[in-house]
């Protein structure tokens, strides 16, 4: 046996430390300066959700899908409008199928072990399920409840929904009006009867205000979507659209969750603005321990929201998520840019850079073809290595208004997913050419023969009229 002098030993400790962390430092420059910015179809996810929705009956398509990560390899989904009723063998949805506002599934495993084990609805009435998450109580009449994102807090997930009204007659006008809260017990998160709404009162403002009335944060009342003012303009925060916990916290909380908003436009702009705010751990549904990030800091009040990416942009978020060296990306899409992200150093998100990951993808010759809605799914991301989803649509109908999508083509409105490496930050993703196209999907096939040829129909983009009954509403 070798013996050396406690000196010897304390240098050789030393220099092992040293190479240890010139390693750790090296694989970090070579996790930044690497460009492995590649995406490729996640078959077993599109597969099994595509499977599910042919052969059960109940959800076969929506968008915005937010996925909850669960205990015990299982994931919650957060949908917005989705439709429920069979899909028949070649791929059409009948007429009449209910629309339900908002919609949740939950599945368990992923790969060969992934499947659906149920979709959850409320009650049915005359052959249509009600939505699982209802407006809170005093919404406008005719409003609607779609959700922003969920994280797990102790044995519960705890969701944010925003409430939607219109303010128009057509199906594009509207406006949010409320944020709320759900808490969904894990032991029961099929039973929407055991969930607890919240009404979230993130600041001054009405109800029923709307959003870019009055000066910033002059609205009335309590209980509604944040007047969020100051440079910029007055606009209503759609909170929630990302959730991070952290223990890197302002104003001296030991742990907390960022609360990610977006500010929408006054009236006429089309325009938004991410917004940033904290909760204390496990507070979500506490909204008076709330800190907002205002131009003059950290304060009570949600009035003059500061804006770390910049204003007005056409830039939806979808997801915010810790990357395995310590920063964080903003991942969210645009009309004119793809699937986009930005890169910061902190939750905070200061000093963020932006980049173009891929470009939007094709339309597969689906007519009025949109993607939208880029999501990271958390419960099947591990470090760089994430699967990215997005809704797609079709805002193409015939003449009798009936929706392509996804009367003529239930794949038109189902979420598609990618498996992708994302670069470790804003320089690697642009020394890797972005934005990279994506593969194409590789669809379910269905029965030949049976689809109808959309060439040979006369398409049209134009507004349909909103039907009374909000049930067989065919054109979202």
């Amino acid at each position: 046996m070798l013996i050396t002098s406690p000196r010897l030993r304390r240098a050789g400790l030393v220099a092992t430390l040293l190479a240890a962390a010139a390693l750790g430092a090296l694989a970090s420059q070579l996790l930044r300066a690497q460009a492995p910015l590649s995406a490729s179809w996640t078959g077993w996810l599109n597969g099994g959700l595509e499977h599910y929705a042919a052969a059960d009956g109940q959800w076969n398509s929506g968008d915005n899908a937010v996925q909850v990560a669960l205990p015990g390899g299982r994931a919650l989904w957060l949908f917005n409008d989705s439709y429920y009723g069979p899909v028949g063998d070649d791929g059409t949805v009948r007429p009449g199928t209910p629309l339900v506002r908002n919609m949740l599934l939950l599945t368990s495993g992923s790969g060969d072990s992934f499947r659906v084990i149920r979709t959850i609805t409320g009650p049915s009435a005359g052959g249509a399920p009600a939505a699982p998450v209802p407006p809170v109580a005093g919404s406008p009449d005719r409003s609607w409840a779609w959700p922003d994102g969920g994280i797990v807090t102790g044995n519960s997930v705890q969701a944010i929904y925003t409430v939607f009204a219109p303010e128009g007659p057509d199906p594009f006008d509207y406006v949010p009006v409320a944020n709320e809260v759900v808490t969904m017990p894990l032991a029961s998160l099929t039973r929407p009867s055991s969930y607890v709404i919240t009404p979230a009162g993130f600041g001054p403002a009405s109800l029923t205000a709307g959003c870019g009335i009055g000066s910033a944060g002059q609205a009335g009342g309590a209980g509604g979507a944040n007047q969020a003012g100051g440079a910029g303009g007055a606009g209503c925060v759609q909170w929630g659209v990302g959730l991070v916990n952290a223990t890197s916290c302002p104003r001296g909380l030991a742990a907390c969750t960022y609360v990610y908003g977006e500010m929408w436009p006054s009236p006429g702009a089309s325009s938004r603005t991410l917004v940033v705010a904290v909760a204390p751990r496990a507070s979500l549904a506490d909204p008076g321990t709330w800190w907002y990030d205002t131009a003059a800091g950290w304060s009570r009040s949600p009035s003059g929201l500061a804006a770390p990416l910049g204003r007005g942009s056409s830039f939806g978020v979808g997801s915010v998520y810790r990357l395995p060296g310590g920063g964080y990306v903003v991942l969210g899409s645009s009309p004119a840019d793809g699937i986009v992200a930005w890169y910061a150093p902190d939750p905070g998100l200061s000093g963020a850079r932006f980049a173009r990951l891929f470009s939007a993808p094709g339309s597969r010759g689906v007519p009025g073809f949109l993607a939208y809605q880029a999501h990271i799914a958390p419960a099947y991301s591990r470090g760089a290595s994430v699967v990215i989803g997005f809704s797609v649509n079709s805002f193409a109908h015939d003449r009798a208004c009936l929706n392509y999508a996804p009367y003529y083509d239930v794949a038109a409105y189902q979420p598609e997913f990618y498996s992708v490496i994302l670069p470790g930050d804003a320089a690697a993703a642009a020394r890797a050419g972005g934005p990279r196209p994506l593969p194409p999907p590789r669809l379910r096939p269905f029965r030949p023969g049976a689809r109808p040829a959309p060439p040979a129909r006369a398409w049209s983009s134009g507004s349909c009229p909103s039907p009374q009954d909000e049930n067989l509403l065919q054109f979202w």
